[in-house]
């Protein structure tokens, strides 16, 4: 009888703890912010952890290819974090779908290109007003 309450109660404290390790995983620093690899995940982890609410939302909601914007959006302090990022990103994604055109970098077409882009542009973090 005792074993089976010693084996009950370590099973129930693994579920428990893989519950808990669930929870920390998903709250926890998202993949893609860190660019050294091989760098400090207690560094990364205390900078994540000094993140706003909205700087966490405008950053792990991203892809992991444009989860840089809002972080230089934060470096560069300015204080309209949604109106960066969607500035940054409105860039990103004109700039890269008129390179898929074959437009030039730098070139007049390629910044025509981007202009007409951003036109129709949807940004990921809307106005709630709007």
């Amino acid at each position: 009888m005792k074993t089976l309450v010693q084996f009950c109660l370590a099973l129930g404290l693994a579920v428990a703890g893989l519950s808990l390790a669930g929870e920390a995983q998903a709250q926890g620093v998202p993949e893609c912010i860190d660019s050294d690899k091989d760098g400090n995940p207690q560094a990364t982890a205390a900078w994540w952890g000094r993140r706003s609410a909205e700087e966490k939302k405008y950053i792990s909601e991203l892809p992991c290819e444009e989860r840089y914007i809002p972080m230089v959006c934060v470096f560069l302090w300015d204080p309209d974090l949604r109106g960066c990022t969607n500035n940054g990103v409105a860039e990103y994604r004109a700039d890269k779908a008129c390179t898929a055109e074959g437009y030039e970098l730098l070139s007049a077409e390629h910044a025509a290109c981007k202009e007409r882009f951003k036109k129709t542009f949807v940004p990921p973090f809307p106005n709630p007003t709007s």
